[in-house]
């Protein structure tokens, strides 16, 4: 009897020390995967899933052959949240920085961003403001 309390109590104790079960994640199908990349920098991008996600980025060279040579970007992204929501975000990013907007963007940090793209560079070599 001794033996059988020490085996099911061996037995016990794997039972409650073993990981729980993974939660498996749902696979969710690419409907569209686009890039373009183009040989002077720029490129595009499209991405679409089932789940209703998707992003477009596009990037274009300003200035090109200058000093101020530059990528801007311009581009999206959208998801579905937790609570089914649909939730965009649209942005630009270059060399007056990344200023993004949309519903779950605060406002006070879109506004922020928005006005310190516009601030003039500060330029090392000089010790003064550029634009």
């Amino acid at each position: 009897m001794f033996k059988f309390v020490v085996v099911f109590a061996c037995i016990a104790a794997l039972a409650l020390a073993a990981p729980a079960p993974k939660e498996e994640k749902e696979i969710v199908e690419i409907l569209k995967s686009e890039i373009t990349k183009n040989d002077n920098g720029s490129y595009q991008v499209v991405y679409e899933s089932a789940d209703g996600s998707t992003r477009e980025e596009k990037a274009t060279i300003t200035d090109e052959g200058t000093e101020d040579e530059a990528l801007e970007i311009k581009g999206s992204y959208k998801y579905i949240n937790d609570a089914g929501e649909e939730v965009e975000v649209f942005y630009t990013a270059g060399k007056n920085g990344f200023v993004p907007y949309g519903s779950i963007i605060n406002p006070e940090i879109t506004a922020v961003a928005e006005a310190a793209k516009d601030l003039p560079k500060y330029d090392e070599d000089f010790g003064k403001k550029s634009n």
